[in-house]
């Protein structure tokens, strides 16, 4: 990855005498655009066929002469007009390793998974949703092919399954990025950040159910009541797994009726003990929402009084994902800092048998999306959290609450 600064001058470029020369030959099907010369380019790669370890030092000099080949050609060939002013100012020197060494687990995830066999998965423990994107081996220099194939499949999320997280020969190695066992196409849609953070939080999960019972990580997945508490465990943390919903027997919230002051936008009170972290696309069937101005309330109520020490609530993290660019375009689009759909202040309260009330928590300033409220146990009849704010959106919006004894 690459970077220029614009100035107020022309500020000409002469090539190193080792800098690939590069041509419009080379780029006829990589895009450099004359409005966004500011940040670029994810095609800058090599690597496929070549030991990706072993020639790490040979891959990132013929890298570097790439890279001050395309500014050569973006600078002096004439067709940007607006890189007369910018200099070249940082290049990545380490590359980015994406495609060398998997492991080998009790399970491969295949395109076939992904393309819909994750749906007889039983020991599913995340969720991908990056489209199978398939670079050519030959990277930079196979200029007669685009630099990405993407297969986008008929539905955007799949499950992973727990036997790709851990080695079928090594009996107490997990794995838990880029190095876990997948096909070569499957890994072009797990590599993603986001994915191995999941399968991550997955791992750390698992690795600390095997140490308290010192079982290995196959062990814990041939154990179908283990298996089972550590889906349940991750969805209570805020994971999303799909076809799987909270059955958690701490979780008093089911049992509850659920009410609100309002719902906005087609949803309902009862959708925040749905036990479903994932809506799907335009639609509202696992959140409740309610305008933020009005000072929404929801509140749980028991038949019967209920001894309660924990109130977690899981909040929408919001739309626009933060990430690292220097792309302009994008950076217009992000909000740096606290997602405006979080919300910001809010109360829990208790309402005891006799009709009187004791605050349990009081928050301001929220940035986290999910939050876990203990406290001294206490006899209620029912639950109140009161929202005063979001950090901007007009929707204050809660996906699950849940209250544990």
């Amino acid at each position: 990855m690459i970077t220029s600064r614009e100035y107020d001058k022309p500020m000409p470029f002469q090539p190193p005498t080792w800098a690939k020369k590069i041509t419009a030959e080379h780029l006829k099907l990589r895009r450099i655009s004359d409005k966004s010369l500011e940040y670029g380019y994810w095609w800058i790669e090599l690597g496929g066929v070549y030991d990706a370890i072993r020639d790490n030092e040979q891959l990132r000099f013929e890298l570097l002469s790439i890279v001050m080949g395309i500014w050569d050609y973006v600078k002096n060939s004439g067709k940007f007009p607006n890189a007369a002013n910018r200099v070249l100012e940082t290049i990545g020197m380490v590359p980015g390793r994406r495609d060398t060494y998997r492991l080998v687990g009790d399970h491969v995830i295949t395109q076939l998974d992904i393309e819909g066999g994750w749906k007889q998965f039983d020991d599913a423990i995340a969720v991908g949703g990056w489209p199978m994107d398939d670079h050519p081996a030959e990277g930079f220099w196979a200029s007669d092919r685009r630099g990405c194939r993407q297969i986008h499949g008929k539905q955007p999320y799949y499950n992973i399954p727990f036997g790709c997280l851990y080695s079928k020969k090594i009996t107490n190695l997990m794995m838990a990025g880029r190095n876990i066992s997948a096909s070569h196409v499957a890994f072009t849609s797990t590599r993603v950040m986001s994915t191995c953070a999941a399968i991550g939080q997955a791992v750390g999960t698992a690795a600390a159910m095997c140490l308290d019972a010192d079982i290995s990580p196959a062990r814990l997945r041939a154990d179908k009541t283990m298996l089972k508490r550590l889906q349940q465990e991750l969805l209570r943390d805020n994971q999303t797994i799909l076809d799987i919903k909270n059955e958690d027997s701490r979780d008093l919230a089911p049992k509850a009726k659920v009410t609100a002051s309002e719902s906005a936008l087609e949803s309902k009170p009862e959708n925040a003990i749905s036990g479903i972290l994932l809506d799907g696309p335009k639609t509202n069937r696992n959140r409740w929402l309610a305008t933020a101005a009005a000072k929404p309330w929801l509140k749980l109520e028991w038949n019967a009084p209920v001894r309660i020490s924990q109130v977690r609530l899981a909040f929408d993290g919001g739309k626009r994902r933060l990430t690292q660019t220097g792309q302009q375009s994008v950076i217009k689009t992000m909000v740096v800092g606290v997602q405006p759909e979080l919300v910001r202040d809010y109360t829990i309260t208790a309402i005891l048998p006799d009709g009187s009330e004791r605050p349990l928590a009081e928050v301001t300033n929220n940035y986290q999306a999910l939050r876990v409220h203990t406290f001294d146990s206490v006899n209620a009849k029912a639950v109140r959290i009161d929202i005063a704010a979001t950090n901007g959106a007009e929707h204050a919006i809660i996906r699950e609450v849940r209250v544990e004894s």
